[in-house]
């Protein structure tokens, strides 16, 4: 049996490049912090440089335990920075306690806030700048992997559309083998029925077969594992109920036996609960104490001014695990019996003109950061509902009440999408919810500040015509 020798398209230096350059970043952000802090005359040098030699080191190992000098094929950049920015705050922590146990010389907080600055905004260009590299090489036909994908789907055409026919993700399809009918744009990739498999492998170098088929070709997908396991060939399944699955899932083993589990979750690990209460706690108490403390007596202000009622609106809405919870805001509306039973539509007469003002720019949600506080709400997350709403959507959406598998937010990836304001369609309700679920199935802290970021621009420069 002749046989062409495949390429891998793995470089096994990378990691050792990315750790190369990571302390080369550290090493810098040192000399940077000590020309700020100290003018370049550091106090203690051999103290300070011994502390970068360990902080190096420090660095190395939680990179390797993170896994951030693992280049993925398929590179989602938001996600990348996101890991990496994670690995920097568990950083941080670890390197706060070195120093307050190891030593009793006083070691400058100002000097370590200003290395870890630093090194974060070069380590995220770095990381940005490499993941353009890669996908630049990539795209030039470097790098890459030959594909076998055995069986048609909806999956398997999905796959082919949005990853294997683009070359910034390094794939090279060599061949498509399904009994089922083949239309025009596969056609170049169709090499044949699935009988003919085992013969096109013997004479063509194939890195990773893809395969999707149904339960009853059990027997070729044996066969296709065992041929693929004595060839140094990888095997990756898509199982074929999965295409009538929305969400995302995974498989644990409980005692060897396979256990599928419907939805990732990533907020159910207590280090990114932690993570992301931290950020809630420090956002919200910086906008209390810079902003609220002169915002909040203007508003109280212009309110009792420009309409009859009371400053705040509190309405029972629904949090975390369909717990119900007093939801802040500025009343910007007239005092009506309708509050808890109506949305608000355009041009709703019960609607302030300083009101219309508020709910254009957002801020009568702004009290919401009390809830926050309270922890009945996070800065980020699905948009708390009404009672009665609730109610309602949790029948005629399907899925709906997924979203209170996360705790409220006072903004959202929802709303930065543009799923805000009135819901005139059951459609819109629908696209919500599943942008809601979205977020809580590939919550990362990354994409919190993302959010946020994008609603402050949102706030001053974007008109948003669901808004009001």
């Amino acid at each position: 049996m002749s046989k062409k020798k495949s390429r891998k398209g793995k470089s096994k230096f990378t990691p050792l490049l990315f750790s190369i350059i990571d302390i080369i970043l550290l090493t810098i952000s040192f000399f940077l912090a000590n020309l700020v802090v100290f003018d370049g005359n550091s106090p203690d040098i051999i103290f300070y440089s011994s502390s970068a030699l360990v902080l190096c080191f420090i660095w190395v190992i939680v990179s390797l335990k993170f896994n951030l000098y693992e280049i993925p094929r398929i590179i989602f950049t938001y996600k990348v920075l996101s890991e990496n920015i994670y690995a920097v705050f568990n950083f941080s922590l670890l390197i706060g306690g070195v120093l307050f146990f190891s030593t009793n010389t006083n070691f400058s907080t100002q000097f370590l806030i200003y290395v870890l600055f630093f090194f974060i905004v070069g380590l995220l260009f770095w990381r940005f700048l490499a993941m353009y590299i890669i996908k630049t090489y990539r795209k030039q036909g470097n790098n890459y992997r030959n594909v076998l994908l055995v069986g048609l789907n909806k999956n398997i055409a999905t796959l082919i559309d949005e990853i294997y026919l683009k070359p910034k993700y390094g794939y090279k399809i060599v061949g498509l083998f399904t009994d089922a009918n083949v239309k025009n744009n596969l056609k170049e990739h169709y090499k044949g029925g699935l009988s003919e498999v085992t013969a096109f492998l013997d004479n063509n170098p194939v890195d990773e077969i893809i395969i999707s088929l149904p339960h009853h070709a059990g027997k070729l997908i044996n066969d296709l594992f065992r041929y693929a396991d004595n060839n140094m060939i990888r095997v990756r399944v898509i199982p074929e109920f999965s295409e009538y699955l929305s969400q995302t899932f995974s498989i644990d083993y409980v005692q060897n036996i396979p256990i599928l589990k419907l939805r990732s979750e990533p907020l159910n690990s207590i280090t990114n609960r932690t993570l992301k209460r931290c950020f809630d706690m420090l956002f919200s108490l910086l906008t209390i104490l810079f902003i609220f403390s002169w915002l909040f007596p203007i508003i109280a202000i212009i309110i009792k001014l420009t309409s009859k009622g009371p400053v705040f609106f509190v309405q029972e809405r629904t949090g975390k695990d369909g717990i119900a919870f007093n939801c802040f805001k500025f009343r910007s509306m007239t005092v009506n019996a309708d509050s808890d039973n109506l949305q608000a539509t355009k041009n709703d007469a019960r609607i302030t003109d300083f009101g219309a003002f508020m709910r254009k720019t957002s801020i009568d949600e702004l009290p919401q950061i009390i809830n926050v506080l309270f922890n009945q709400m996070s800065l980020v997350g699905p948009r708390p509902h009404m009672l009665k709403h609730t109610d309602e959507y949790r029948i005629l959406v399907d899925k709906f009440m997924v979203r209170h598998f996360a705790k409220p937010g006072v903004t959202g990836w929802a709303q930065i999408n543009g799923f805000r304001g009135e819901t005139k369609l059951l459609k819109d309700m629908e696209n919500r919810a599943a942008a809601d679920i979205w977020y809580i199935e590939n919550w990362s802290f990354f994409l919190d500040i993302k959010i946020v970021l994008s609603t402050a621009w949102s706030m001053f420069f974007k008109k948003d015509e669901n808004a009001f």
